[in-house]
């Protein structure tokens, strides 16, 4: 029964903080689309993690991605179609956050490379996709992991945003526990990459 409890609220913190994450970068990407200045520090700030993500998962342009919390600005969705030429699809469950990416996009001319849609990484159909990048603000996460674990390719990689190590510790909860291998983890200036594998059963 301790047990039990003590997952419920590591789930509930956790979620809390992707939570509060979620409406930060909604307000700082908002600002962004409206100030250039900003909009270019933002990126140079977000870049170099962004890359290192990308060398990380090793992304190929034979490769089918998905990106799971586009955001206002899908910054992370454009660096890797232009850097490794692979089909991205970027999802967000808000239509408000969604109509702002898709008109993004649409001024980078870049509808041939990204495809934005409204979707939800608790029922998003995964199946076809080789690698999956997980927003530091999507949330309820252990609730998206079951998700992904039970329809992903049984080779694909999962590359997730965490704040410290919030995800190894997600990752430890009833239903979770031993569903995935920690293959790396890249430490960023304020948050923690984890490239993650399916353990097969």
């Amino acid at each position: 029964m301790k047990t039990s409890v003590s997952a419920t609220i590591s789930s509930a913190k956790v979620n809390w903080r992707r939570k509060i994450s979620c409406c930060k970068f909604i307000f700082l990407e908002f600002l962004a689309t409206r100030i250039d200045f900003f909009n270019r520090l933002l990126i140079k700030w977000r870049k170099p993690v962004y890359l290192n993500e990308i060398r990380m998962a090793e992304v190929s342009s034979e490769n089918k991605v998905l990106f799971i919390g586009s955001g206002i600005i899908p910054y992370e969705a454009i660096l890797i179609a232009e850097e490794t030429k692979a089909k991205v699809v970027g999802i967000d469950n808000s239509m408000k956050t969604l109509k702002f990416a898709q008109s993004y996009i649409n001024k980078k001319g870049l509808t041939d490379m990204i495809k934005i849609e409204y979707g939800d990484g608790l029922n998003y159909p995964i199946q076809d996709f080789d690698v999956i990048f997980i927003a530091i603000n999507v949330w309820p996460i252990d609730s998206i992991l079951k998700h992904i674990y039970y329809h992903m390719k049984d080779d694909a990689k999962v590359m997730c945003k965490s704040f410290k190590n919030d995800i190894a510790d997600v990752l430890k909860l009833e239903g979770l526990h031993g569903k995935f291998s920690v293959k790396w983890v890249l430490k960023n200036p304020q948050s923690k990459s984890f490239l993650l594998k399916k353990n097969r059963t």
